[in-house]
């Protein structure tokens, strides 16, 4: 059963979660809230894969590290990671990158880097754009969430269209996805 690892799969991601689920995969969530992640595992239990709740904060390198580790060991290396993480860690995303490496595989693995609007922002793209280190055998895609015009105003996405675009970049295999639009970037809400 190929092993899905979703950052943000409580929130954002939660319906992610769900379809990656219910595609077959094992799903390891990281969260901090230990009763969101249960409330996501009793969701997805009658789906063809499962949901494995993995408290951590990725905020925390060495926890973060140790839980990765328990997952990978309990169901296998990563085959997919989707990864909504802030500024605040932005080791996290290289890290997951790294653990995808270790293992060798014929097929790459990938992994789906989610990044707020500003990482296409027209003037400063690459200041604000978290890259990570071209790691062996893993492809990544990034998915930039824009926002939606609607007549003269304009929107943030609902979850339900992150999901939808997240779940639309790992079938299409893309290297970079926006969701939304991004420009004007005077739209911007």
């Amino acid at each position: 059963m190929p092993h899905a690892l979703v950052i943000g799969g409580t929130g954002m991601l939660r319906g992610a979660s769900l379809e990656l689920a219910r595609r077959g995969h094992d799903v390891s969530v990281v969260a901090r809230s230990h009763a969101r992640l249960s409330e996501l595992a009793h969701a997805g239990a009658s789906t063809r894969g499962r949901i494995h709740p993995t408290p951590a904060d990725y905020t925390d390198t060495q926890p973060f590290a140790a839980a990765l580790r328990t997952a990978m060991i309990a169901r296998g290396p990563f085959d997919l990671a989707v990864c909504w993480v802030h500024s605040t860690a932005p080791q996290a995303v290289g890290l997951i990158a790294r653990f995808m490496e270790r293992e060798s595989s014929a097929t790459p693995r990938r992994l789906v880097h989610i990044l707020g609007c500003e990482a296409d922002h027209p003037e400063d793209a690459m200041r604000t754009r978290p890259m990570i280190a071209p790691t062996p055998g893993v492809q990544v895609t990034r998915v930039v969430l824009g926002f939606v015009v609607e007549g003269q105003a304009s929107r943030w996405l609902t979850h339900e269209e992150i999901c939808a675009g997240v779940i639309e970049a790992i079938d299409a295999v893309p290297e970079t996805h926006t969701i939304g639009q991004t420009r004007p970037w005077s739209m911007r809400p």
